[in-house]
């Protein structure tokens, strides 16, 4: 039995044999590994193995030198994030921007969007106009987010905004009879959706990885992301503005717009969104790079999948993956499901909250202004997201957990005191419900975007965010059927229960990625992919981050800080003298090895 293999004994596929004797520098690394305590009992096999377990160099990207002159840091600091940003900018300017624009259409189209009789247009598309916008956006995380993996982060965000730029062009161009602007507008609404959909993945995963790559702005990878995620906040209110300035431009301040008032001003801001989308395109076509992060987890995968005679296996690629990271795959979607729910539940349905805020009889306009101030108060949620997420004594689970224990709490007050709140106390109305926007923000909407690009390899990375998406807007059409048959008070109740099982979940299996490198969690899936797992002792399995459930596990028992500084030792030496994937690889006497 000695120097044999499990695999080998189990009558399974042996694992290759090899010796470092034949590679560079193979036999002083044997010599290092008997002088280990961890390392000396090892076969050489063994050994070799050991020697390439680790993520490829993520010092890729120079950090360059901060302006002295303070003007010219806060424009660079703005456009850090800003523009990585503008497609989850665009996402949200026309997406929430349906909420915002009923109104108006009911106006254009009272016996379509409205309630005048008879009908002239299919009127259940119009009642299910939110789910066909979902389900776009679902085609969309799941399709472009695993084509992000393989054709890159730089050529994927380029088919995102091209498919959000054709949606752009119907939703502008949507007009003439009641059922023709229907059609018209529906498909450029999934159009839209559907490139939308990939902007989820790739902007978080690009995001991650910029920050993973710069030295300088690894501790900040949390605020980097976030602030990403905060042009969500500034679409939506910068909609909400530009609706307003369009309503004021057209006299529609103190009595509601015409019909023909109504429909410049549903064009006009749907053009602005297309030209930023045509700036963007500009932008992602001559200057977008790719990340270097993925680049070079790229190679390193195929590399080792090559090596274990797996090539182009994908499906095991994603099993193995999967077999270990299930239960963070079930809290990344199941709490982007309860937080959808919740969130888009009241953006959706935005107009219906703040006619219940102003009051029945109030005005387009007036009633702008309240969903502006929401909007507003929702930003500031974003910020301190992003200020305070790389903390370690707040962090990621903490900020999640808390975020969606504020949301039960306040929704819940909303519910149970609705009448009261709406008769005699319309303020404190007001407040909870604005604060209840804060909370979102500051909570589970910036984190189930961030963790979700976290917690994965870098290889899979923009796929599993896009399956979490695609599930959490499982929750968002949940919304657009629920709370279109249900009273304004109950669905107050349906947002405290999902905020109550989002809290629950997130301490029960979200792991805290505040401070812990990425190339860790790229490194412990090399371990994987190679069969390897139970001997990684590295900072991945610290119970400091790793859930409760996975400490249940007994997961957090492998971590050795002693045992893996021997095995980094062994693996700095290799990677630095002989580059021992590529050698190993090139080692005739490895079957299944194709160069």
């Amino acid at each position: 039995m000695e120097n044999k293999n499990k695999s080998e004994v189990d009558g399974e596929n042996p694992e290759p044999m090899y010796s470092l004797r034949s590679v560079e520098h193979g036999e002083e690394a044997l010599a290092l590994a008997k002088s280990m305590t961890s390392l000396s009992d090892m076969s050489e096999t063994d050994v070799a193995i050991m020697s390439r377990m680790t993520s490829e160099d993520h010092d890729l990207i120079t950090p360059e030198k901060p302006s002295k002159n303070w003007f010219m840091f806060a424009i660079n600091w703005w456009l850090s994030w800003a523009i990585p940003g503008m497609g989850m900018f665009s996402e949200a300017y026309i997406l929430f921007a349906i909420g915002n624009i009923k109104p108006l259409l009911r106006i254009m189209y009272p016996n379509c969007w409205g309630k005048a009789t008879p009908t002239d247009c299919d009127t259940s598309v119009v009642g299910d106009i939110e789910t066909i916008e979902i389900c776009g956006i679902i085609g969309g995380m799941l399709i472009l987010g695993f084509s992000a993996d393989w054709i890159g982060r730089k050529w994927g965000s380029r088919l995102c905004t091209s498919i959000m730029i054709f949606g752009s062009i119907l939703l502008t161009a949507a007009s003439g009879s009641a059922t023709a602007f229907l059609v018209v507008f529906a498909t450029g609404l999934c159009s839209f959706g559907f490139g939308v959909g990939g902007e989820y993945p790739l902007a978080s995963s690009s995001a991650a990885e910029r920050a993973e790559g710069n030295p300088a702005m690894r501790k900040r990878r949390g605020e980097t992301v976030v602030l990403t995620f905060t042009q969500q906040g500034w679409g939506n209110w910068s909609n909400t503005l530009v609706i307003l300035i369009l309503l004021a431009m057209v006299g529609a301040t103190g009595n509601d717009p015409t019909s023909n008032d109504a429909s410049i001003v549903i064009h006009v801001q749907f053009a602005v969104a297309l030209a930023i989308l045509l700036g963007l395109a500009v932008y992602r076509f001559t200057k977008l790079k790719e990340s270097a992060v993925w680049e070079a987890e790229r190679k390193g995968v195929d590399k080792e999948m090559e090596i274990e005679g797996e090539k182009d296996n994908t499906r095991k690629l994603y099993w193995l993956i999967f077999k270990r990271n299930w239960s963070r795959l079930l809290v990344t979607a199941g709490a982007w499901v309860v937080n959808d729910l919740a969130f888009y539940g009241n953006k959706l349905f935005q107009s219906k909250f703040i006619a219940v805020i102003s009051g029945g009889d109030a005005t387009i306009y007036k009633n702008m202004q309240w969903t502006l101030l929401n909007s507003t108060v929702a930003l500031a949620g974003y910020f301190c997201a992003a200020f305070l997420v790389d903390k370690p004594w707040y962090g990621r689970v903490r900020m999640q957990a808390i975020g969606f224990s504020m949301m039960f709490i306040l929704f819940l007050m909303c519910g149970i005191f609705y009448n009261q709140l709406v008769e005699d106390h319309i303020h404190v109305f007001q407040f909870l419900y604005f604060f209840s926007s804060f909370w979102n923000q500051f909570g589970p909407n910036a984190t189930t975007w961030l963790v979700a690009g976290e917690v994965f390899p870098t290889d899979v990375r923009a796929f599993y965010h896009g399956t979490s998406a695609a599930f959490g807007k499982a929750g968002a059409i949940a919304a657009s059927q629920i709370f279109n048959r249900i009273s304004e008070r109950a669905t107050f109740y349906v947002s405290a229960g999902a905020g109550a099982f989002g809290a629950i979940i997130t301490i029960l299996l979200l792991p805290d990625t505040t401070g812990l490198d990425l190339a860790e969690i790229d490194r412990l899936n090399r371990y994987l992919l190679a069969g390897k797992e139970k001997e990684y002792h590295g900072e991945a399995v610290n119970p400091k981050h790793m859930s409760l459930f996975e400490k249940m596990l007994g997961w957090h028992k492998a971590y050795d800080p002693v045992i893996d500084e021997e095995q980094r030792t062994l693996q700095n030496f290799m990677s630095t003298k002989s580059q021992p994937l590529d050698t190993i690889a090139e080692d005739k006497g490895i079957p299944g090895v194709n160069n």
